[in-house]
């Protein structure tokens, strides 16, 4: 069973990387940081693979776009690597605080177990994250819909607007919108907000968590 570590890194801290790899198994080290960190990040990464002989690799976001580039670097990852690595672990425990949760929400999304240290650099906490891909329970329609609305800036002001730029009929998209007995819809995922509008029209706004949904590389499920 091998084991790919991601991690966090910044400059000045990577007392949590060494715990995770002390801690936990480790068969590839993957640094996730900012451009400024870049070569510090190699420096250190070949640090890593004389010590104890693994591969590394870098992978940069831009501290300005850092959720939104995060998810999207992350979930190519899980993609590329999972075939390869049975378990993926994701190590928060460097970098600043918008790495950080950046970093949390890509493991939330992708279903990748998360952990970091405590202030005191002494134990390791493991943060609870669901044993499945949220984008599992996502179906290609409600993509199709999340990425219609992004398009146009992520807000339509009625569902006759949503059926001219998605394709699908008004019945379709409040069941996909709205949800059903069966169906938890995009509201209730947290993927759009939906409010009354003028002569009481559907106005649907997509969310952070459904921005991120869209520009994830993990979504491959079919309809």
């Amino acid at each position: 069973m091998k084991t790919l570590q991601i991690a966090t890194f910044s400059d000045d801290d990577q007392d949590g990387i060494a715990l995770g790899i002390q801690n936990f198994p480790i068969h590839q080290l993957i640094l996730l940081c900012y451009s400024s960190d870049e070569a510090k990040a190699i420096e250190y990464s070949k640090k890593i693979e004389t010590i104890i002989g693994i591969g590394s690799e870098i992978i940069l976001v831009e501290k300005e776009n850092v959720v939104k580039d995060t998810v999207e670097r992350v979930s190519e990852v899980v993609l590329r690597k999972s075939m390869e690595y049975q378990h993926i672990l994701m190590n928060v425990s460097s970098g600043d605080k918008l790495i950080n949760c950046a970093a949390l929400s890509s493991a939330f999304i992708n279903g990748t177990k998360a952990f970091t240290m405590d202030h005191d650099h002494r134990m390791l906490l493991l943060w609870p994250v669901l044993n499945f891909s949220y984008s599992e329970i996502v179906s290609g329609t409600k993509i199709n819909i999340l990425k219609s609305i992004d398009s146009i800036g992520g807000m339509v002001s009625s569902l006759e607007e949503l059926e001219q730029i998605s394709g699908y009929g008004k019945p379709l998209l409040s069941y996909h919108v709205q949800g059903g007995k069966d169906n938890k819809g995009l509201a209730d995922l947290g993927l759009v907000e939906v409010d009354k509008g003028n002569r009481g029209k559907t106005v649907i706004n997509i969310t952070m968590l459904g921005k991120l949904m869209v520009g994830s590389n993990s979504i491959v499920n079919p309809d």
